[in-house]
This record gives structure tokens, sequence and C-alpha cells, in this order.
């Protein structure tokens, strides 16, 4: 029975568009996935890839166009894209562009337990987030220089783009919080604001 296509993993489309430029065998679209950067944005080892290319396979949304055999290298399958499976491609990215998805980021779990930590502790933990964001921002930076200078287009580099101004947004509002905290503006407390309770408290006294 074919997968949900709402299940289809970020790694699964990326070998499903890899082969709707040419036909590739598993390794082939490892090494091509590594040259274009793209580990950057999936988890990519080759379990997870050969598990998936069975799973495309099951679906009819990839098959088999040759066998090739090199030396004493054991055979390698190479598999093209389907009609079937090309049709999911471009219906899948459309849907991922048209409709936010709820996503549940680590670090959103950080920042809703980190009043856990004495306000100090916390305000170190992001200044060292700081600089990790800025360290990773630069490092993308430098990649997207490089393809650039090698004459990969715009286009085909935007979700690095993405990714860089995701990076920028994020350090810059992480440097905030982390002032703020170590200013005193942000309360180190959580429930109700007092000045809200005691608002609240004013108008519900004057309902009686």
């Amino acid at each position: 029975m074919p997968e949900p296509e709402s299940e289809i993993s970020p790694l699964a489309l990326s070998i499903l568009q890899l082969l709707d430029e040419r036909p590739m065998h598993p390794y082939e679209l490892a090494a091509t996935m590594r040259e274009r950067h793209q580990d950057e944005f999936i988890r990519l080892n080759f379990g997870s890839l050969y598990h998936t290319v069975e799973v495309l396979e099951r679906n009819r949304w990839i098959v088999p166009a040759e066998r090739e055999k090199e030396g004493r290298r054991p055979e390698r399958t190479i598999y093209r894209l389907t009609e079937s499976g090309r049709e999911v491609l471009v219906r899948v990215v459309g849907e991922i562009l048209a409709h936010p998805r709820r996503e549940y980021p680590h670090f959103a779990a950080g920042l809703m337990f980190m009043h856990h930590l004495a306000a100090t502790s916390a305000a170190a933990h992001l200044r060292d987030r700081v600089v990790a964001l800025k360290a990773k921002g630069e490092k993308l930076n430098g990649i997207m220089a490089e393809l650039r200078a090698a004459g990969v287009s715009r286009l085909a580099l935007i979700e690095l783009e993405h990714k860089i101004a995701m990076l920028d947004a994020e350090r810059r509002w992480v440097s905030n919080v982390e002032k703020e905290i170590n200013d005193g503006r942000l309360e180190w407390n959580v429930g109700i604001d007092p000045d809200h309770e005691k608002l609240r408290r004013k108008h519900g006294s004057g309902t009686h």
C-alpha cells in the first residue's frame, strides 16, 4: 500500500528531485546530495537512504532502470523516476510551499523550560547560542559564495539563502533576549504577570 503523501520526508523529496534530473544509483544520490550540501537540511545516512529508496520503489514512484557492475564491486541498481513519482514530487512541493506545518523544534522546548535555570545561566547559554549561530551563518555564507562562483544559479540555492536568513534572524532575536535577561527587563518568573493579576482583581471587584 503506498505511503501517505503527507508523510513523505525531505530525504524522499530529495531523491525524487534528483532522479527527475537523471537516473542514479543510491551511492550517486548520496554523493550528489553532499556535493550540493543538501545534508545541511536533511538527515542523510546510508541506512535511511536505502530504506527510503525501498519505500519509493514499493510505491512505484521510482523503478530500476538498469543494473551496473564495476569490477569486483557488488552490482548496483540505477533508479529512474516514474510519471507517478514526478506527480507526487510536484504536488507535495506545492503543498509544502502553500501550507505552514506545525513543527516541534528543540529550541522551542528549551525556551519553554529555561525558567528552571538561573537567569545568569540561561543568559550564558543563549550567548553561546549566538556565537554558534554566527559561526553557522558564516559557514553557509562561505558555501553560498563558493557555489555562486562556480556558476550555480540563485534558484538552485534558494533553500540555502532561506537557511542563512533564518539563522541571522534567530541570532538577532536570541541576542536581544540574552540582553533583556542580563538587564533585568525579562522578569524571571512564570505564571500570571503581577500587574495583570492586579488589574483582573480590580475589574472583578467592580462587578459586584
